[in-house]
């Protein structure tokens, strides 16, 4: 026992059938200059109870000045004076020394004490959570101080720390924005606590400095995978706002190896992967369009979001379905044990969220939605035809989180967006999402728990021709129903084991034109809906093998079927008509029936070596198969791309990635530095052929070509954690390309390799942080990258004045002017001196400072001159009042 502390418990013996009434002990003079041990010892004896204490200490104090007959808890408390004495259970009374537990042990709050264990080792396991929302603490470090030793607590805030000594000792708990906490912990044969229940709650004051990571603070070179991104919504919101308002996805960009197209991109690329082979996540839902307003905004309400988290190399086996990355947004909970409403007034849009208590500390609600008025900004545009043209958008976000009992936990959520733009000429544009989630959570004991997820994700795109002859309405769809099980076994501080299953049924409109009642020229075109389902089961383990070497290794087994009611061509490839080859035949499959079925193992391995230093090597392989294609007319700035499946004559897409990074940390985990370099292969590339038409084509697939992705590069990360100023410099060199030749499909580019349409090679983003004082804080982002390539006409032929035919360059041989840009921000907070329930701030932000033109794209006539397009090619100012109560 430690030197400065004994504790004593006294319980009933369980063979009375009662507890002892502590007001029933009593000590007399008989019992005056007795050691103090002895005295317990034949307290015990006589009176049913139980002592635990030091025997040293004990021995050397002696029972002194005992006037008459007195209660022993009484004589305790006034003999020994430097001890707390604290009642924790009804059975139990405990001394502990003022000195040992400093702040803590005044009150039984501050106590766990667990059953007596029956051997010499135990394993300590708990879980840390908010305690006003309940929400479990990602990345809490959770620390032995006696021990020296410490974890911290996983994606479900759960944590297990073996090989324990049972005793008293102290249990340290800290996160980021958040008081820290300390328990002690005891044991008896009658203690009640079988696992620790620990709960934070956030700092009240504002911290003298910036601290831009809510997770360990080296966890970048202790974690056990590559390639993997964490950004708590801290972290997001010390990026520099545009419109005033902070972007999950614009701040992803910022990072190694994540890029954009530039403005009006409605998507992403990770490490030269198309954006359609990215898996977006929402509460486990799928998000098929993460963007509003053609990606002015994303689709993701910042006033809701708890963290994001990017897997650039494809994840862990329980992820799947996507060869790219994986981009897992999860909501925060509810506030359990008050109301809170926050919300934001900006230029061209505002929001608006509320959360509280449905039982107080039991459920929580959280409901939040924005709304744009941002005509104005589009009518800014150096377009013409966007200038008379008019574009809003709304979503609205929905969670409940429902705590059952101490083991069960059942989360709903929901989301629904809708965009709509009007160009000037007679069309509207409109799309939308609708998302339904139900999760459940299951503790079995503190080794095994369970996630249960069932979701259902909808999307649609459509346009709206408002011509009076020729009128039509055209629309695009997808929609799922996804069942997914989880089931993690701790097996020790480090190491756990994830097995599960997951099963998607998914059905696709590729496209449908209807036309208006009075339409003349517009007939009706349908392509065919498309069905299929996508199943898996997956192991993952994650060991720690000794203090420096940690492995991760997942296998995952995917199953795919395309099933019928649906017409499939057969063709003839020796027979070319045209651009496509000839149709030779029909086959109709009913309702159910298998069109065709893929299956294939999706191995993963991670390894991790600490170095000295805080410096850790790390290297992986990654595989994966992606059964959904995403078709995209890459001329178009509407977002009308749509989803095909894998069949017959398109087969998925399977992508291989190696990487091996250099990760190390400086001056006590201020500074992080790395350097990652991947290569990355993707077997059965799609693309389409020259000339070929995607929009409502019923040989669509014909017009299709598959082949070889590559894609390699190296990025490298500096980063400073804390002070005044902090931020990071992200750096990436990297190439996309493709190669389509005759001998497994039809040749693009003559089967020569040539850069995809999403190759930059390089890519500099640079984000600073600078705290002037306790209310103000000033931003800057600046970032370059090179230019997108395109196929350009590079000579023509004319004939007379009536016919002019352009012979084009290679695929992609040239590229349009290098992209940059400079976002500036600043940030007035109330006074933090001052205590009072409505909060509020000021965020006026400039975005695209030096007013720079940048190239989303390039058109030619058919006379072959240039018409190029800038988004936001002037300077855009901007203030957000933004407010909590």
């Amino acid at each position: 026992m430690n030197k400065y502390l004994f504790i004593i418990w006294i319980t009933c013996c369980q063979a009375v059938g009662h507890a002892q009434d502590f007001r029933n002990i009593f000590v007399d003079e008989s019992d005056h200059g007795r050691a103090l041990s002895e005295l317990l010892t034949d307290a015990e004896e006589e009176n049913g109870v139980d002592f635990i204490f030091d025997e040293n200490k004990m021995r050397a104090l002696t029972a002194l000045r005992i006037e008459g007959k007195k209660r022993l808890l009484e004589y305790l408390s006034d003999y020994l004076l430097n001890y707390n004495i604290i009642k924790v259970q009804d059975n139990i009374v405990v001394i502990v020394d003022k000195a040992y537990g400093g702040q803590y042990g005044w009150k039984k709050e501050d106590y766990i004490i667990f059953k007596q264990p029956g051997s010499p080792r135990i394993s300590l396991g708990g879980v840390v959570v908010d305690g006003r929302t309940s929400e479990p603490l990602i990345g809490a470090q959770v620390f032995l101080p006696e021990l020296q030793r410490g974890v911290q607590t996983d994606t479900y805030g759960k944590f297990q720390i073996e090989s324990v000594v049972p005793g008293v000792m102290l249990l340290n708990i800290n996160y980021v924005g958040y008081e820290s906490n300390t328990y002690i912990l005891g044991f008896s044969p009658y203690g009640e606590a079988d696992n620790i229940s620990a709960t934070l709650f956030p700092a009240s004051k504002q911290l003298e400095s910036v601290t831009i990571t809510a997770e360990r603070m080296d966890a970048n070179v202790t974690s056990q995978l590559t390639g993997i991104e964490k950004l708590g919504i801290e972290t997001i919101k010390a990026m520099p706002a545009f419109m005033g308002e902070v972007d999950p996805i614009r701040s992803l960009t910022t990072l190694p190896g994540v890029s954009t197209s530039g403005e009006l991109a409605a998507g992403f690329n990770v490490r030269g992967g198309e954006s359609g082979q990215n898996l977006i996540l929402q509460e486990g839902a799928t998000i098929y369009n993460p963007s509003h307003l053609f990606g002015f905004f994303s689709a993701f309400n910042p006033d809701m979001i708890n963290g994001v988290t990017l897997y650039k190399g494809g994840g862990p086996a329980n992820f799947g379905s996507r060869i790219s990355s994986v981009l897992d947004v999860s909501l925060k909970n509810g506030d359990a044990g008050k109301h809170t409403v926050t919300g934001g007034i900006g230029t061209i849009s505002s929001r608006l969220a509320a959360e509280g208590p449905i039982v107080r500390n039991k459920s929580s609600y959280l409901i939040g939605g924005r709304i744009s008025y941002c005509n104005w900004l589009v009518k800014a545009t150096d377009n013409i035809q966007l200038k008379n043209s008019a574009a809003n958008f709304y979503d609205i976000t929905g969670k409940i989180f429902q705590t059952i009992n101490e083991n069960n936990f059942l989360t709903f959520s929901a989301y629904n967006s809708y965009d709509a733009f009007s160009l000037a000429s007679d069309s509207v544009f409109s799309w939308g999402t609708h998302n339904y989630t139900m999760k459940w959570d299951h503790t079995f004991h503190d080794h095994l728990f369970s996630t249960l997820n069932i979701s259902n994700s909808n999307y649609f795109s459509e346009v709206r021709s408002n011509d009076e002859i020729d009128g039509f309405t055209y629309r695009n769809a997808i929609s799922n129903v996804n069942l997914k099980y989880d089931l993690t076994y701790m097996l020790g501080e480090n190491s756990k084991v994830i097995a599960g299953f997951e099963s998607t049924g998914i059905l696709l409109e590729p496209g449908k034109r209807d036309p208006d009642e009075n339409a003349v020229n517009v007939k009706p075109e349908n392509m065919n809906d498309q069905r299929t389902v996508e199943s898996a089961i997956y192991l993952q383990g994650d060991f720690e093998l000794s203090p420096k070497w940690s492995v991760a290794a997942g296998l995952r087994y995917s199953y795919f079927l395309r099933l019928g009611k649906e017409d499939i061509y057969t063709y003839d490839y020796n027979n070319i008509q045209g651009r496509y080859p000839a149709i030779e035949d029909t086959i109709r499959y009913s309702n159910g029936e298998v069109i065709k079925r893929y299956a294939g193992l999706e191995p993963r391995f991670s390894v991790r070596f600490l170095m000295k230093n805080s410096a850790s090597l790390k290297a992986s392989y990654y595989r994966g198969y992606q059964y959904m294609h995403l078709i995209s007319n890459t001329t178009s700035v509407t977002p009308q791309d749509y989803w095909i499946a894998s069949g017959p004559y398109l087969k998925p897409e399977i992508g291989s990635q190696f990487s091996l990074g250099y990760f190390k940390n400086l001056k006590n985990n201020q500074y992080e530095i790395s350097a990652e370099g991947f290569y990355k292969e993707v077997k059965n590339a799609v693309d389409y052929i020259e000339g070929a038409d995607i929009t409502l084509n019923p040989v669509l697939d014909a017009g299709l070509s598959q082949g070889k992705g590559l894609a390699y590069g190296v990025e490298v990360f500096l980063k400073r954690n804390t002070g005044r100023l902090n931020g990071w410099l992200s750096y990436t060199y990297s190439r996309s390309l493709r190669r389509f030749d005759s001998e497994s499909s039809i040749s693009i580019n003559n089967g020569e390799y040539y850069a995809s349409t999403f190759d930059q090679p390089n890519h500099v983003s640079l984000v600073l942080n600078y705290q002037i004082d306790a209310r103000t804080t000033f931003s800057a982002n600046f970032n370059y990258s090179t230019g997108r390539p395109i196929t350009i006409p590079i000579s023509k032929f004319s004939y007379d004045a009536y016919l002019s035919v352009l012979n084009y360059s290679k695929r992609n041989e040239y590229r349009i002017p290098d992209y940059h840009r400079l976002d500036l921000s600043l940030t007035i907070k109330d006074n933090p001196n001052k205590i009072k329930r409505f909060k509020s701030e000021w965020v006026i932000s400039v975005f695209n400072v030096y007013a720079r033109k940048n190239t989303y794209s390039i058109f030619f006539d058919r006379y072959g001159t240039a018409k190029k397009l800038s988004v936001l090619g002037t300077i855009f100012p901007s203030i957000t009042y933004n407010f909590k109560f």
